[in-house]
């Protein structure tokens, strides 16, 4: 069962957390995971996922031009409702602590509610880390504008990658146990 996990990343932040999305879900079994940036992806293509977790870098708090672009070309899909029933995860990434994150992940939500998915919160055991890296409504990453111990430039850190990890799967279960 086909599982999509599409990046639309600027300067890589975004393709190293959607690579972590993608082994997560590549963890369940009978999900054939496809990782995709959303510029080699066909809208039609999308028909034969049970699942779908799309994610972006962000712009002032929404999601990049590439993703939004992206999103005009499904039109076709809502229309014939294609992805009524998918399920469906997002995750973002932003360069700055108050770049968004937040309402990227909640915007790039809106186009799943208007097709019909079915969103999968990113829930998971409640603990340090999820505290301080965690986001309920996806898996994010704040990637330093300077690299640092924690967060070397253009990687998210082990534990945002670790969560990734677990929401990927956790999506890949969902759509499996719905779909299956």
């Amino acid at each position: 069962m086909k599982i999509y996990v599409l990046h639309a990343s600027i300067f890589g932040h975004t393709e190293v957390l959607g690579s972590a999305i993608a082994e997560g879900a590549k963890q369940v079994e009978n999900a054939e995971v496809v990782y995709k940036a959303v510029d080699d992806v066909a809208p039609d293509d999308l028909k034969d996922a049970v699942g779908i977790i799309w994610g972006c870098s962000g712009v002032f708090g929404v999601p990049n031009k590439k993703m939004a672009d992206f999103f005009f070309q499904l039109g076709q899909l809502w229309a014939t409702g294609g992805l009524q029933g998918k399920v469906g995860g997002v995750f973002a990434t932003t360069s700055t602590q108050h770049g968004g994150v937040e309402n990227i992940v909640r915007s790039l939500q809106t186009p799943m509610q208007h097709h019909g998915m079915i969103i999968v919160s990113n829930t998971g055991p409640v603990n340090e880390e999820r505290a301080k890296y965690g986001n309920p409504y996806g898996a994010t990453a704040v990637i330093p504008v300077e690299s640092s111990k924690d967060a070397p430039m253009n990687k998210p850190t082990e534990s945002e990658l670790q969560i990734a990890r677990e929401y990927g799967k956790l999506v890949a279960e969902t759509a499996i146990k719905l779909h299956g």
